[in-house]
């Protein structure tokens, strides 16, 4: 395919709200697009009219508007009242104006078009309609072209008309996305409710976004297709890619066995073979509700696919995340995959590089990658929905969605794709119902016999659910012979439940005709949450009370269950059996059983068991460990110790046994900070990190709240890592140890610096003091304050920051080993004489802890000590030596976890960029790291990208474009009292009135 990068749609979810009734308490009325950076929400009329609200009335016309929390920025409710409306005509369409703060952020603006030059062109939409639990969702179809209003209605513009099989209540005011044009041309209407009949059931209509022409609201319209924009590429050390050789064989362990009752979707099927024959798609996610048979349709393709010999045969690599639900371990081992095993993970210390160098090698020979049940790495509630949780991941996703490589990727998940959805690489098929000949032909092959007619009906009855009908197949084979007209024996049907539900219900019958054996081996079987072989199974089996058969030992009784009770869940398809000949469930199956355990002490009986397990196959001694692999069975040792409710033993085992105690293994060594991070989360109730851990000794939950702050702090999560690493200082002076409260509290203010929390900052670090003078310790009070003249030198005092890195200075040279600021308090105070113009003793000052940082391996704070010189090397004009500098941190940055130090080293290369002549070169620099700070929340950083930018447009000569950065930066540094970014937007604006 093209190796052109440009790729990515506008987003339609950036610029899409909720629309409420003015009251808090009022429910969603409708949804509607921003389409103003003055906060203009265009929405349909009726929507309001259904509320109550009259939009006649204008500015007495109050509704509420939400925009939902997207790319870091939190969610926010606004009053909003009618600023237009059409009296004189039937138009459905209405301009409301909201209020708080604006001007609105470029990517939260809709860029309209009109519907004329759409017809017979795809389109997209998102808009808040209620699917079961999900409120919000995602609508595709074909904009069918203009058509003639409805009798008795004068309309401006003639209503557009749509094919969709997604539009339903609640999305009107929804934008219409031309995919083909990538511009807004119109807003969802209303919906043809086409009854029984199902004629014309996809048609929909929407109101031409050409009518705000009509309005008197200074809106823009664009008539020429907008541009896409670039994805970002992968970039990986050539020294190392070029050491890749080609997988030995396909890695298809943990697929499933292709099904020998195989029965319809050729419709998925050739979805598949177009999207990877046309070339034009690079990602295909198969999307649907669980049961439906995504993993099963995933294996049939692979399989069906032609056979290829050859240098150019595609490898396929199978990842389940249900049963490894983690993005370090996915991305070492697909890294392993794709190099031939030729490169190691412990070559990297970033998981972002690891994604990268994967990424960049899916170009050196075709693979086919296959992610399966990617729902357990995505949001499942909230604003964020379908979002991917590691950072990681999503770039790797996002990498493979932008050409450059030949390979594909198919993904299986619940919930939609929503970080690919804008990219036009991007295939979302849809996974639904099997149709009535084909659940027929299930049923019949599954063993179920009976009139074709039947059959059919039990299929309709139950909504062609794949895992419904193969479970109701099961139950009358087992208790009927098969006999389809004892299926009024079961409930009857009820449509409005949830498919998990149905899927429940199913198994609760099922279940009264399992037998003792077969009910005791899926209870202790669903314990497990991954894949398992024959002997963690007779693990959990022979010691436990329940079934009397299963006690024996001996290996003549397990081949006996083996044969009968374990063969028949198999061959109902209860229990899945993998390529690599591990078994597991189905986890709708699974979530079923787990609950079906007599009592408590029984369930954590079992739990106990696979503990043991788990540590029978673990190494006793991890200190020579350099994979994430080989930790695996503690990391599942820890769950089932703490699902047996021994919190203790589960926090010891990742103190002991995953970190090596203060080594930190798992974290500072193997970087496998999300693995660390799920571990962590069985030690809170429900998972849940704003919830107090489970661990009985005060010591050790001071110890958990300060790594779960920073594994979340260096996952990027910085907002969360704020509210806990509050709690774990909090910890540990309930219990007076003071100086590891300091520590606490010191990373707070770090983070609240980071994040432009300025005035937060100020009362953390006055805690900090409190902190030292307690613990009597004269280190913490030095790093004290190096945060309060950080914190004095960014709200532009010099003469309080002076001050404090003088006494920090002093406190250094009579009681600590370095008479120096160093590491980050050394950056802080270089940055503090730069600003203040000693640029000959900063310049010591940053050499001297440029020693200090590579003697001690502190490469985070030795790439800001490069930076620091490169600056002070472009203040005298030595761009060179800069550039030098510049290149040496950004090569630190790119294989460090730190977000923050590689948004550094990016705005640094801006910043030399600018100097020379060549911003415009380096604009995919900036809006990486503008991406990358908007994600994490660093004020700070955004604001420097801003104004790099506004500079950048006025070389370009768009004034317009470089006016709102700047508006937006000043607007940003005096909201959070920075000073220098005040100075240097008021600097570019004087520069530019003087032009």
């Amino acid at each position: 395919m093209s190796q052109n990068s440009d790729v990515i749609l506008q987003d339609v979810r950036n610029f899409t709200v909720k629309v409420y009734g003015r009251d808090p308490d009022e429910r969603l009325l409708g949804t509607g697009v921003i389409i103003s950076r003055t906060g203009l929400v265009a929405t349909c009329a009726h929507v309001l009219r259904q509320g109550g609200i009259d939009p006649q009335t204008g500015r007495r016309a109050v509704v509420a508007v939400y925009l939902p929390t997207r790319r870091g920025r939190p969610g926010s409710r606004r009053p909003a009242w009618v600023a237009s409306h059409f009296s004189a005509t039937d138009d459905d369409l209405v301009c409301l104006q909201m209020e708080g703060p604006l001007p609105l952020p470029y990517d939260r603006v809709a860029i309209l078009g009109g519907a004329a030059d759409s017809q017979w062109n795809p389109f997209m939409s998102y808009g808040f309609r209620r699917l079961e639990n999900y409120l919000g969702g995602w609508a595709r179809g074909r904009i069918l072209g203009e058509v003639d209003p409805p009798e008795g209605h004068s309309l401006l513009l003639d209503p557009v008309q749509l094919e969709s099989q997604h539009i339903e209540a609640g999305m009107s005011g929804a934008p219409v996305l031309d995919v083909a044009r990538n511009l807004v041309v119109g807003v969802v209407s209303e919906t043809w409710l086409s009854g029984p009949s199902a004629k014309d059931r996809d048609t929909a209509w929407a109101v031409n976004a050409d009518v705000v022409r009509f309005t008197p609201l200074s809106v823009a319209l664009r008539e020429e297709p907008l541009p896409l924009l670039r994805a970002e590429q992968p970039v990986a050390d050539p020294r190392l890619t070029r050491r890749s050789l080609p997988p030995t064989s396909d890695r298809l362990d943990a697929a499933p066995l292709a099904l020998p009752e195989w029965v319809g979707r050729q419709r998925v099927l050739d979805a598949l073979d177009r999207a990877t024959s046309e070339g034009e798609r690079l990602v295909a996610g198969l999307i649907g509700f669980g049961g439906e048979g995504k993993t099963s349709i995933a294996r049939r393709w692979i399989d069906s696919r032609p056979t290829e010999a050859g240098q150019d045969r595609p490898w396929v690599f199978w990842w389940s995340f249900v049963e490894r639900a983690s993005a370090n371990d996915f991305l070492e081992a697909a890294l392993e995959f794709v190099s031939g095993g030729q490169i190691a993970a412990d070559e990297f210390t970033d998981g972002r590089e690891r994604a990268e160098t994967v990424a960049a090698l899916l170009g050196q020979r075709r693979f086919i990658f296959v992610l399966d049940g990617l729902e357990a790495m995505q949001e499942q509630t909230g604003d964020q929905y379908g979002s991917v949780i590691s950072s990681d991941l999503r770039d790797f996703l996002t990498f493979f969605a932008t050409p450059g490589h030949k390979s594909f990727c198919l993904i299986t998940s619940r919930a939609p794709l929503a970080d690919l959805v804008a990219y036009v690489t991007y295939e979302h098929i849809d996974v639904t119902a099997l149709s009535v000949e084909s659940g027929r032909h299930l049923l019949d092959r599954l063993g179920v016999h009976g009139s074709d007619s039947a059959l059919d009906q039990v299929v309709r009855d139950w909504g062609g659910h794949a895992l419904t009908l193969s479970l109701i197949a099961a139950y009358l084979v087992k208790r009927f012979g098969g006999d389809v007209r004892r299926v009024s024996s079961l409930p009857p049907p009820d449509p409005t439940l949830p498919r998990d539900e149905m899927v429940r219900r199913m198994l609760r019958e099922y279940d009264t005709c399992l037998s003792g054996t077969e009910r005791t081996l899926l209870i202790r079987f669903s314990v497990f949450r991954t894949t398992v072989t024959d002997r963690a199974l007779r693990t959990v089996l022979p010691e436990l009370p329940e079934a009397p058969d299963l006690r024996a030992r001996d290996a003549e009784s397990w081949e006996s269950v083996r044969e009968t009770a374990l063969g028949h869940l198999v061959s109902a398809r209860i229990i899945r059996r993998d390529t690599g000949g591990k078994f597991g469930m189905h986890p709708l199956i699974r979530d079923f059983y787990q609950l079906q355990a007599p009592d408590d002490a029984a369930r954590r009986a079992l739990h106990t068991a696979a503990k043991h397990y788990y540590l029978g196959i673990a190494a006793e001694d991890t200190s020579a460990t350099e994979t994430v692999e080989a930790l695996i069975p503690v990391v599942e040792a820890v769950h089932h110790a703490c699902r047996s409710g021994s919190y203790e033993e589960g926090c010891s085992l990742i103190h002991d046994r995953l970190y090596l105690g203060e080594r930190g293994l798992m974290t500072r060594e193997l970087n496998a900070y999300e693995t660390v991070l799920s571990c962590f989360s069985d030690l809170f109730p429900r998972g849940e990190f704003r919830r107090e851990p489970l661990v009985r000794a005060p010591e050790s939950r001071a110890w958990v709240l300060h790594e779960v702050a920073t594994c979340l702090q260096l996952l990027g999560r910085l907002w969360e890592a704020v509210a806990v690493m509050r709690r774990a200082a909090r910890a540990f002076k309930a219990i007076g140890h003071w100086h590891e409260a300091g520590i606490s509290c010191q990373n707070q203010a770090e983070l609240h610096l980071s994040l432009g929390s300025l005035p937060a900052a100020a009362e953390v670090i006055e805690e900090c003091f409190t902190l030292a003078e307690r613990a009597d310790d004269r280190e913490d009070e030095l790093v004290a304050q190096t945060l309060r003249g950080a914190l004095a030198h960014y709200r532009g005092k010099p003469e309080v920051a002076a001050q404090a890195f003088a006494e920090a200075l002093r406190l250094a040279c009579e009681f600590t080993p370095v008479p120096a600021l160093y590491s980050s308090s050394g950056v802080r105070y270089a940055e503090h004489l730069r600003g203040e113009g000693a640029f000959d003793e900063a310049r010591r000052v940053l050499e001297t802890n440029l020693g200090i940082c590579r003697q001690a391996g502190w490469r985070a704070d030795e790439a800001a000590s490069l930076i620091g010189l490169g600056d002070l090397a472009l203040d005298q004009g030595d761009t060179q030596t800069a550039r030098g500098h510049y290149d040496e941190a950004f090569d630190i940055a790119r294989g460090i976890t730190r977000r923050d130090v590689l948004i550094g080293a990016l705005l640094a290369r801006c910043r030399w960029a600018a100097v020379i002549g060549q911003a415009a070169a380096h604009r995919g620099d900036a809006e990486q790291a503008l991406i990358m700070a908007g994600n994490g929340g660093y004020r700070l950083a955004e604001i420097e990208i801003r104004l790099f930018l506004a500079g950048l447009y006025y070389q370009l000569h768009d004034n317009s474009a470089a006016w709102d950065e700047i508006s937006r930066a000043e607007e940003a540094a005096l909201e959070i009292g920075y000073h220098w970014g005040q100075a240097a937007a008021q600097a570019l604006s004087d520069r530019m009135r003087g032009d």
